[in-house]
């Protein structure tokens, strides 16, 4: 079934390609990503970016990651356009029936909307490699930085076709963490050896766009951002479960480190 009011996607597991839309219920989550094109008016992006700059100086971080209010209201004004709502209903219905399949559970929590506005003095936001807690993410890209090598885009990683076993999948996510608090220049260089993107591919997101991935078994990341900045809303469907107590914890010492950066 095509997607009212947008085009295909351009890419799926076995690289850039053309389809039609969204042709099983079950297919979409076991797609490497799905774009959808021109589900986001024009008009509601420049709205949307026009609220930004009237509140960017009031973000604590900086970045607005957790900016989790007006990324809310964002996400509900592009509801309200057929496009999006068909879209998103549609990959809700597939995430669904991908965990009632593989996890065997029927999937009921509120999404998670999350703002993130990145620029070159944010390099500790880049190369952080991660798999989602969630099982469905939406990425909605509202403003791209200017084109580059350095411009924030996202690399997604060849994704397992199963989900971890829960201690695997909470060792993975503490290494992963630690990987984090390296140094920009070392996460960099780890992240771009041969081994860690034998097997990456870059996705150009464009403003307008929805891009939607399984960011639960999908390993990925994002770019620096060398020049300009990089706004991006994301929704994460359906927490998978496996981690709430290292959540928690990861949850904590973000919140120090904020602390220690004078952000709170």
């Amino acid at each position: 079934m095509a997607i009212p009011g947008g085009a295909p996607s351009r890419y799926d597991k076995k690289g850039p390609a053309m389809n039609t839309g969204v042709r099983t219920e079950s297919g979409l989550m076991d797609e490497f990503i799905r774009e959808f094109v021109g589900v986001v008016p024009a008009d509601l992006l420049a709205s949307i970016n026009a609220a930004i700059e009237a509140a960017r100086h009031e973000w604590q971080p900086p970045d607005g990651r957790r900016a989790s209010a007006a990324a809310r209201q964002f996400a509900d004004a592009m509801r309200l356009h057929d496009a999006f709502s068909a879209m998103e209903a549609q990959v809700c219905a597939a995430a669904r029936q991908w965990i009632g399949q593989t996890m065997a559970r029927e999937p009921n929590d509120a999404p998670i909307h999350v703002l993130r506005c990145v620029g070159p003095r944010m390099s500790a936001q880049s190369y952080l490699r991660h798999f989602d807690s969630h099982v469905l993410t939406v990425l909605i890209p509202l403003q791209r930085a200017p084109d580059g090598d350095q411009n924030g885009d996202l690399i997604v990683h060849v994704r397992r076709n199963q989900p971890l076993a829960p201690l695997m999948h909470l060792f993975t996510k503490a290494w992963l963490f630690f990987e984090h608090g390296l140094p920009f220049a070392l996460r960099r260089a780890i992240v771009n050896s041969g081994f860690s993107m034998r097997h990456c591919r870059r996705i150009r997101c464009e403003p307008g766009n929805a891009y939607v991935f399984n960011g639960l078994v999908t390993l990925h990341h994002n770019l620096h951002v060398a020049d300009g900045e990089r706004r991006s809303l994301i929704i994460h469907h359906y927490d998978a479960g496996l981690e709430a107590r290292l959540r928690t914890m990861l949850r904590v010492v973000r919140q120090v480190r904020d602390r220690l950066a004078g952000y709170s």
